[in-house]
């Protein structure tokens, strides 16, 4: 059976952070699907550095693994601040605070 979670990260006030995270977050797979939340004045199709979306796995527990296994040692290496990223497993759930390396 496979397994839907959730994901969020917290306001990402650098560009450059900004912009690895959209490389790694934002799109449309199986496993993971990312968005951009909308700016609360919907002026110009605007967006506010916040990313959410799905992620998916084969087991429980997988969206966990896939956010510290995968995704964390790539954002480690390209971010140059701290980030965090919630995520809402099926049966789980773990904020990953996320520094450069």
């Amino acid at each position: 059976m496979s397994e839907r979670g959730s994901f969020v990260t917290d306001y990402i006030y650098c560009s450059k952070c900004l912009e690895v995270a959209k490389t790694l977050l934002l799109g449309r797979g199986k496993y993971l699907t990312g968005v951009m939340v909308p700016h609360w004045s919907g002026a110009n199709g605007e967006f506010m550095p916040i990313i959410a979306g799905k992620v998916g796995a084969l087991y429980a527990g997988g969206e966990i693994d896939a956010f510290r296994d995968e995704i964390t040692p790539l954002l480690e290496r390209e971010i140059c601040h701290p980030m965090r990223i919630a995520v809402l497993a099926e049966q789980s759930q773990e904020i990953f605070e996320i520094n450069p390396k």
